[in-house]
């Protein structure tokens, strides 16, 4: 947040209030609640609902004397419809502190609504009951949980946020994970400043106006805008989403000019030259990179055991990565101070990554650190250079006409390959020289299953299994491996997986985290102990998809997979003689648009060797919404394919 700083002069010592406006004038009055909103049980267009926010009203005015307070006064009504639903009771209203400029809540008032045995009980929330919290050096709230709370309540807050940053007037939020019946902002802005409107989500504005109100005076008037929303269906969970706040219905302002009377008119949208050239000189960020003294020894015993760049660059990324411990904690800024950080061997993901880029530039690389917003922060716009929607920092080398990004926050990760919590569509590169987005490329999911199997008239199987983990998939199981041990592993895989035994597995490149992970394991199954005329086989032995993840009729949100995906299953069954194939999926091909994605099922005899082929790719990240229902069908195909059996007959002919 930028603090309001300036002092105005001459004419500004108006109030600019919107005289006979109302703040709540198509919302709920405060204190009056309909019998209707008390005797309701139940959402009928989502019954799942634990609760609805009947009505929420914003309204925003600033008051200009000489300093600007953008003053902003909220009314948020919720119907409570499920036990589960009393987390909503619980209200933590944040505000922000820098320096002598502060945000202040005040004005909170409170009511739980109740309706026993016909007659509406009232209970006030006692100011008594409302507590401050830091979070940290800037961010506070205020928190406080509604009284007497029951199924059927229904709860009414306001509260009024007064802030000295007008530069960040607070985005408004049409859209929660419960329903909402009403939701309305309103602002009345001073010419004086233009804000650029940035409206995110998939649901319609119902309202969408604007209205100019003078003030007598010609250089001035009032901006009035209300933008509304009706009927907005809960934020739901799906799958292979990046966070629910990229796809939330909200409203965010962005500063673009400010034109004071006596004034030169001030653009006040940074531009990424200022932007970069401001990390470069931050303490914790740019002069920290410059600092070499505390690791140069051991950078240069690195470089005297490696002459190439390619060997140089690999070997720093190892040497960091072995060195720190990273604390579990996402940053674009170092804690203190990187010399701080490698005496203690911890630190956040900055003190890690910006040491990286540190000694990769001491060595004389080109190289550079990368702003990110993980996946659980949100993508970052692209339309303006806004700093703080940034959570993480990466490295990128150019050596040799090929790009590589890393980081060095986790001992597993091979070099060159990004945690999914990164992989985020694009980061910013910060160099004086050369800044520019960069696209985080992933490394594909690569999952490959091969079995042979032998039967016997019985319908006893034995056979061997290889699993090979690459890419992400190889380091969720190296993970997997690390947290529970190999033998815990090993018992948890060597049980009985539906009809199929495993035995105890064997880990080939368990170490070799830049290789493949292989896992070699026996495989049984155990028929009915007499000679059958038919037998049943699962073609993939347990292997497939045996449900469709994309269950919604249609979805809203883009899929978002975060890699590609390369899944391959192979089986090769030794068929007892006098045996033939009765009954055999058929081999399919199936494409996804534009190169999206392809499934190919095959199966072959030769003599009595059968072998059943299944592999799913999925060649890039994203799919957008429009896009969900060849995808969901794709599935549908998969698992119908892999749910078919072949069925083994005993020839008559003999």
């Amino acid at each position: 947040m930028r603090a309001n700083t300036f002092t105005l002069s001459v004419v500004l010592t108006l109030f600019f209030g919107l005289a006979g406006s109302s703040a709540f004038a198509q919302g709920a009055k405060f204190g009056k609640v309909d019998d209707q909103e008390l005797k309701m049980s139940q959402y009928a267009q989502d019954t799942s609902a634990e609760a609805v926010v009947l009505s929420d009203v914003g309204y925003t005015r600033f008051h200009i004397s000489h300093s600007v307070q953008v003053l902003t006064d909220r009314h948020i009504r919720i119907k409570i419809l499920k036990k589960s639903g009393y987390d909503w009771a619980n209200f933590e209203v944040p505000f922000y502190v820098k320096g002598g400029d502060r945000e202040r809540v005040t004005g909170i008032k409170g009511v739980t609504y109740t309706l026993e045995n016909g007659e509406v009980q009232k209970h006030k929330l006692d100011s008594k009951n409302v507590f401050e919290e830091q979070h940290n050096e800037n961010w506070f709230s205020k928190k406080f949980t509604m009284p007497n709370v029951k199924v059927g309540s229904v709860i009414e807050v306001s509260y009024t946020i007064s802030s000295d940053f007008y530069y960040n007037m607070r985005e408004w939020e049409f859209q929660t994970t419960i329903p909402t019946l009403w939701s309305e902002y309103s602002a009345e802005i001073p010419s004086y400043f233009d804000y650029k409107f940035l409206m995110q989500g998939y649901h319609p504005l119902h309202t969408n106006d604007k209205n100019i109100k003078g003030s007598g005076k010609p250089e001035f008037s009032n901006n009035a805008y209300t933008w509304s929303m009706k009927d907005v269906p809960a934020l739901k969970e799906e799958r292979y989403i990046t966070t629910l706040k990229d796809y939330q219905s909200k409203i965010e302002f962005e500063l673009q000019r400010v034109n004071l009377p006596g004034q030169a008119p001030r653009i006040m949208t940074g531009n990424w030259e200022d932007v970069v050239m401001d990390l470069l000189a931050h303490d914790r960020f740019g002069m920290q990179i410059n600092k070499s003294g505390f690791y140069k020894r051991d950078l240069t015993n690195i470089l005297a055991q490696h002459k190439t760049q390619q060997e140089q660059v690999r070997a720093i990324y190892e040497y960091v990565k072995g060195r720190m411990k990273w604390n579990d904690q996402n940053s674009y800024l170092a804690r203190t101070s990187l010399s701080d950080a490698y005496d203690k061997r911890t630190g956040n993901a900055a003190d890690i990554n910006l040491l990286l880029v540190a000694m990769l530039q001491e060595a004389g690389m080109n190289a550079a650190p990368v702003l990110v917003s993980t996946r659980s922060n949100g993508r970052p716009p692209q339309g303006s250079p806004l700093v703080n929607k940034f959570n993480y920092v990466i490295a990128r080398a150019f050596i040799d006409n090929q790009e590589y990004l890393m980081d060095a926050t986790d001992p597993l990760l091979p070099f060159g390959m990004l945690p999914v919590r990164a992989l985020n569509g694009d980061g910013y590169m910060i160099s004086k020289k050369d800044h520019h987005w960069i696209s985080l490329k992933p490394v594909v999911y690569s999952k490959f299953i091969n079995t042979a199997v032998t039967i016997n008239e019985n319908g006893d199987m034995t056979g061997n299994a290889v699993e090979s983990a690459a890419g992400h998939y190889a380091l969720n199981l190296r993970r997997t491996l690390t947290e529970l041990g190999e033998e815990k592993f090993a018992e948890n895989m060597s049980r009985e997986v539906g009809n199929y035994k495993l035995g105890k597995p064997v880990f080939e490149n368990k170490e070799k985290i830049g290789d493949p992970l292989h896992i070699k394991y026996s495989i049984s199954a155990s028929g009915n102990g007499q000679q059958n005329s038919i037998i049943y086989l699962n073609p993939l032995m347990g292997e497939g998809d045996k449900e469709n993840p994309f269950k919604l009729t249609e979805r809203r949100y883009p899929v978002d997979f975060a890699t590609p995906i390369d899944e391959t299953i192979i089986t090769k069954y030794t068929i007892p003689a006098g045996y033939v194939v009765d009954e055999a999926p058929k081999s399919v091909n199936v494409l996804l648009p534009e190169n999206g994605g392809k499934f190919i099922y095959m199966v072959q005899q030769n003599g009595n060797e059968l072998q059943v082929m299944s592999r799913v790719n999925i060649n890039r990240p994203v799919f957008y919404a429009e896009e969900y229902v060849y995808l969901k069908e794709f599935y549908n195909q998969i698992v119908a394919k892999h749910a078919e059996q072949i069925v083994l007959k005993k020839s008559t002919s003999n």
